[in-house]
């Protein structure tokens, strides 16, 4: 089920990235750090919650994440500037 999801997520991120590039007039590089930043919410987010869920047991850390990617994938929608997409970026990532 993970694997599904950071697929769609990839997936999503490329219509996003065009998307906002064209309507925010985004360089190539920040264009290129909307992506990033999600894998960088992965990495933080795996190296926490990885042993948070070994420790209190998978299913609440798992719950967890998908409260933490679908309020942040709600406050992508809301966000009005660069930096606050950035930041909500890496919170998807991060669940």
């Amino acid at each position: 089920l993970s694997f599904s999801a950071d697929s769609m997520e990839i997936l999503l991120l490329s219509f996003l990235s065009m998307i906002l590039q064209d309507q925010w007039d985004l360089s190539p590089n920040q264009t290129a750090s909307i992506t990033a930043c999600v894998f960088a919410g992965a990495f933080v987010g795996t190296l926490i919650l990885g042993p948070l869920g070994d420790r209190i047991g998978r299913r609440p850390v798992f719950l967890l994440g998908g409260i933490i990617i679908s309020f942040f994938g709600l406050t992508t929608a809301l966000s009005r500037t660069f930096e606050m997409l950035l930041l909500n970026r890496f919170w998807v990532g991060f669940g």
